[in-house]
């Protein structure tokens, strides 16, 4: 079954004349559909959330909790866990789309031209609830992108490189893994590098140039080799656009992240409603799909962003 017929099955016309809340198969379709037609949200560790506030516990360890154990002695001193909390505080966003009469009654499509359209919205809705997760900004002016603090945003609190405007290689890639603390290395598999596409090609082409098995391999396939047997993930939504910070002066640059992908948190409400009316005097039919969503990162310090991130000419 395809996307679209799935999107289809998630928000169909039936619940849109019904009206009100998902119920709880539909909200599962719609959900798994958001992240299937997204990337950093599809690696993230997806929360549903039963209030608009949430917290997630977290249990560490400051360090060493072993010793040596002496014959008759008792230790001298017991190792206490480190409780803390991360909290998800939800923003609530509305896709509001409408169809004229006419349109409904005079095309090709006819009866499935609604489906068709709402199919469409879900789509998008899915493509701009992962634009706000990776660049939502509360200090900038656009009123979308500033509903919430997104991973890029959020990852200025962890480590920060620059690279001074040098696209994506092995030493750029090198100088972004020795920069994760090590404790963050432990479960490698866990461990994913985002850049977005042009810069991902990059790497991929730097592979490609090398006259060996490998790199005939990276320039028939279309996955981008790994770095450290790390992902190297292509997502769509990380701007190449930006302008250079940090003292670098340049335009036309990306970032890029390291990160254990179950640090990327994204919530979820579980009331996502949806709603059909009319307007008669305009003739047109009025549809709204309302979700509520969080994200957050577990632990900045777990997080290496690169900066200043320029693309091979």
């Amino acid at each position: 079954m395809s996307n679209e017929e799935l999107l289809q099955k998630a928000v169909d016309t039936t619940d849109l004349a019904a009206g009100g809340l998902m119920n709880a198969q539909q909200y599962e379709r719609f959900v798994n559909l958001v992240v299937a037609q997204t990337t950093m949200i599809r690696q993230a560790r997806r929360i549903n959330m039963r209030a608009p506030l949430m917290d997630i516990d977290k249990i560490s360890t400051s360090g060493r909790v072993s010793t040596v154990k002496g014959e008759g002695t008792a230790p001298a001193a017991l190792s206490e866990p480190v409780f803390s909390k991360v909290t998800l505080s939800c923003t609530e966003l509305i896709t509001p789309f409408e169809i004229t009469f006419e349109a409904l009654e005079d095309s090709i499509e006819q009866g499935n031209l609604e489906q068709t359209v709402i199919a469409a919205m879900a789509k998008q809705t899915a493509t701009d609830i992962e634009e706000l997760a990776i660049n939502g900004d509360a200090a900038q002016p656009d009123p979308f992108l500033g509903a919430l603090d997104g991973w890029r945003k959020l990852a200025q609190e962890g480590h920060m490189i620059s690279f001074d405007g040098a696209s994506l290689g092995k030493a750029q890639l090198s100088k972004m893994y020795k920069a994760l603390p090590s404790q963050y290395k432990r479960d490698h598999g866990d461990l994913r590098f985002f850049f977005a596409p042009p810069v991902a090609q990059d790497w991929h082409d730097e592979c490609a140039d090398r006259i060996s098995v490998s790199g005939d391999a990276a320039l028939s396939g279309s996955v981008v080799p790994p770095y450290m047997g790390v992902p190297v993930i292509s997502a769509s939504m990380i701007p190449t656009d930006l302008a250079g910070i940090g003292g670098y002066a340049g335009s036309n640059l990306s970032v890029g992240f390291l990160t254990p992908a179950s640090n990327l948190i994204f919530g979820v409400h579980r009331d996502v409603r949806v709603e059909k009316d009319k307007d008669i005097l305009r003739g047109v039919s009025i549809y709204a799909i309302t979700t509520r969503i969080a994200v957050t990162l577990e632990d900045a310090d777990a997080v290496v962003m690169a900066v200043n991130v320029g693309q091979a000419a």
